[in-house]
């Protein structure tokens, strides 16, 4: 969970600075990993991957790919 949640971190400061390939690459991957351990708990880790999706979001539209 904790690299996932850097890995966002990660994506959010990219964009920040306008590497927006790499934010989308950066939270890509922690939505894998986050949609992983809401297989296995979904309780616990639901909400994070919600945020992760909603970050994914706003980084394809920020790709173009609404």
């Amino acid at each position: 969970p904790n690299l996932a949640t850097s890995l966002s971190n990660l994506g959010n400061q990219l964009a920040q600075t306008g590497r927006r390939s790499e934010a989308l690459t950066a939270e890509q991957e922690a939505v894998e990993i986050r949609r992983r351990l809401a297989q296995d708990n979904p309780a616990a880790y639901e909400p994070n991957l919600a945020g992760s999706l909603s970050n994914l979001g706003i980084r394809l539209a920020e790709a173009g790919r609404r």
